[in-house]
């Protein structure tokens, strides 16, 4: 398996004392030299997306006012929350590349691993085509299912946000488009306020967005059920060329930012079930981009778990269907019924899965 990484992205400053800081990624890289699972991830260098290619999301204004706010120095507030400093288009802009060399390795050749982990920064997923917001500046996730799709013509791309914050900005830019499925799983009531169940896209887009809009103190076995529940059940229908993961670890119990009880446990099943979804529908690609994660250590520890998970299933050549994804189920233990806490909105989802036109 890949990851994507460059020092470049620890000079990007969102902020004084901001919670999103290099320290996020240098506490990863450090976990990952004394990983015993080392030697099964290959280091890769990402190079920097052009203005052209941002625009495949981003509206030009925007893009220049990123670029002359960093070459002026200093540092500069986006919003009360979001922040850039000299460096931050030059690291946004190899965020974005990050995403479009990841995919370049596992969709430009059938040799090699099929899958990547992105660690990238700054995050993308609140981030508009004419703003950013929530620590975000590019839509590193959009762009690559815009890359993904213009330059390896895959038609049909899955989404899939377990941040506890709302992918705002990414189910903004997809709303309307049936090509790419959106599903979240986050924190509601929480910033930034949107993401309730009943936002399921729009015009020809509709049918294609899911949330799962989870009270406080939520934990592992509502993202399992969901997931076995519902998302499975709904890949069978759409079926994706391609699954793409914002992978936000600040629903992590020990996160400042949220109130969420995911442990690193959770992030190996979730993981196991998501490779096993992309084996079965594509042939084994699946992209992972960082989004959020504010307790340094648990979203390393998180991470190495998420690769752990990718790394412990079937290879493409020997998954053959659903035999295998019961197995890969039952390996990660499912769930008990009696801890769920949104019986409602897990109810309800499933309802609504089931009329998409997909």
């Amino acid at each position: 398996m890949y990851l994507i990484y460059d020092d470049l992205y620890l000079k990007h400053q969102s902020g004084p004392s901001h919670p999103e800081n290099a320290g996020r990624l240098e506490a990863l890289m450090d976990a990952l030299k004394v990983w015993k699972f080392q030697d099964s991830i290959g280091i890769v260098n990402p190079y920097p997306a052009g203005p052209d290619q941002i625009g495949m999301v981003h509206i030009p204004s925007y893009i220049e006012k990123i670029r002359r706010l960093s070459e002026e120095g200093g540092f500069h507030w986006l919003d009360p929350d979001t922040g850039l400093n000299r460096y931050t288009y030059e690291s946004a802009a190899m965020a974005a590349g990050g995403i479009f060399k990841g995919l370049d390795l596992i969709l430009g050749s059938d040799m090699g691993p099929g899958k990547f982990f992105a660690a990238v920064r700054p995050p993308g997923h609140h981030a508009f085509p004419g703003r950013g917001s929530g620590f975000c500046i590019f839509n590193n996730i959009a762009l690559g299912a815009k890359y993904a799709q213009s330059k390896f013509k895959i038609k049909k791309i899955a989404i899939i946000d377990f941040d506890a914050h709302h992918g705002n900005g990414t189910q903004d830019i997809f709303y309307e488009d049936r090509t790419v499925f959106y599903i979240s799983f986050h924190q509601y009531p929480h910033y930034p306020g949107t993401g309730t169940c009943y936002e399921t896209g729009a015009g020809k887009g509709s049918g294609y967005n899911l949330n799962f809009p989870f009270a406080a103190h939520t934990g592992g076995p509502d993202y399992i059920a969901a997931l076995t529940e519902t998302v499975i059940p709904l890949m069978e229908k759409f079926k994706p060329g391609l699954i793409m993961v914002s992978a936000g670890y600040d629903s992590h119990y020990l996160d400042p930012l949220s109130s969420l009880e995911l442990g690193e446990d959770s992030y190996y099943k979730i993981s196991a079930i998501l490779g096993a979804l992309s084996n079965k529908h594509c042939q084994g690609k699946m992209a992972f981009v960082l989004e959020g994660g504010y307790n340094y250590r648990a979203t390393a520890d998180s991470i190495l778990e998420t690769l752990r998970g990718c790394l412990n299933f079937p290879y493409p050549e020997k998954f053959q269907g659903s035999e295998q994804l019961e197995e890969v189920l039952e390996i990660t233990g499912g769930y008990d019924i009696r801890q769920i806490k949104n019986p409602f909105i897990l109810k309800k989802n499933n309802e609504m899965a089931e009329s998409f036109g997909v």
